[in-house]
């Protein structure tokens, strides 16, 4: 199953475009590994970047394993690469809308400022919000929504220029609307903050290597 669900289907999805067929062709990156007790950690050995997740959450390298990219990383472009995904790996609200969430890390090759930025700036119903600092980097930070009655996703977006490659954190939760759905309510926004916490964690482990 690609989501938690809670019987029903997310709403207000838009399918971007394809993804790009040399994602075939990727370098291989080392296995998730232990970092301390009770985490594995991430290394990608092409793009020099390491983070820290839980060990009982769901991982994967290859899209459509366990999420959709680019269903829920809106404004990356067709060129962007998933390189890693982690996902909780349960509904921590289960009496609530909560569907998912999801820490993804992608690589846009051969890129500049100017693009770069601009994916933190989903042009539909987004708006960038500044710079945020990740492993004392400057970041473009935005979000973006998808939204019909309630709002079904926010995908906070972080974006940064290294070595020609635009490099992005996407942390995404998804719900579904409540409606008419008996003994369902719809997830607070205290209860959000909470799951944005435990993603905004995994980003905070986030490490460069020094060139």
């Amino acid at each position: 199953m690609k989501r938690l669900r809670l019987g029903m289907t997310l709403l207000a999805i838009v399918v971007a475009g394809p993804v790009l067929t040399a994602q075939s062709a990727r370098p291989a990156t080392k296995p998730a590994a232990p970092a301390s007790a009770g985490q594995h950690s991430f290394y990608d050995t092409m793009y020099k970047i390491t983070f820290d997740y839980p060990a009982n959450w769901n991982f994967a390298r290859r899209d459509h394993q366990i999420s959709t990219f680019h269903l829920d990383a809106r404004s990356a472009l067709r060129t962007t690469l998933m390189r890693a995904v982690v996902s909780i790996p349960e509904n921590p609200f289960p009496g609530s809308t909560f569907s998912g969430a999801y820490v993804y890390f992608s690589v846009t090759p051969h890129s500049n400022d100017a693009s770069c930025a601009k994916q933190a700036a989903p042009a539909s119903q987004g708006k960038r919000g500044g710079e945020s600092e990740i492993a004392g980097i400057s970041f473009a930070h935005g979000h973006d929504e998808q939204a019909s009655i309630c709002t079904v996703q926010r995908d906070e977006v972080y974006t940064t220029l290294r070595h020609g490659a635009c490099y992005r954190f996407d942390l995404t939760v998804n719900n579904f609307c409540g409606g008419e759905v008996s003994g369902v309510k719809d997830i607070t926004q205290q209860e959000l903050d909470q799951v944005r916490g435990r993603l905004e964690a995994i980003l905070g482990t986030v490490r460069f290597d020094a060139k």
